[in-house]
């Protein structure tokens, strides 16, 4: 029996630990964070500031991921040039090839975690 049957069948008698099982459960296991955070720290640790101590370019990862996701709230995120900056990441050159994109809210409150799709199709694009 996978974990996720598991906790659906017998976590019922501690739903708030059930609650939170099937929302870690829910997260898919990859490295990507991690290669973000690497792109990022090779961003501010680079050969010009390698007098950094490490604990001050941790810092300034941390805040430049959260300074990232608190941008995803705010209304210039959706519109104007600078439209969802952070899609490809820090060394992202142009959205040439990218296709149409249709963007999810993601929630660890919601019951299905739904995800962003990349369409095949490049006909509705305009260049």
């Amino acid at each position: 029996m996978d974990p996720k049957a598991w906790w659906v069948n017998h976590g019922a008698c501690a739903p708030m630990l059930q609650s939170i099982a099937l929302k870690l459960l829910a997260q898919p296991s990859s490295s990507s964070c991690a290669e973000r955070n690497w792109s990022t720290y090779s961003f501010v640790h680079s050969a010009r500031r390698n007098k950094m101590t490490p604990k001050r370019a941790e810092d300034l990862v941390f805040i430049h991921s959260n300074l990232r996701l608190l941008s995803r709230k705010s209304p210039q995120y959706a519109e104007g040039e600078t439209k969802m900056w952070d899609i490809g990441g820090d060394a992202f050159d142009s959205f040439e090839d990218v296709g149409v994109l249709e963007v999810a809210n993601l929630s660890l409150d919601e019951p299905e975690m739904e995800s962003i799709f990349f369409a095949e199709e490049m006909d509705n694009v305009d260049e």
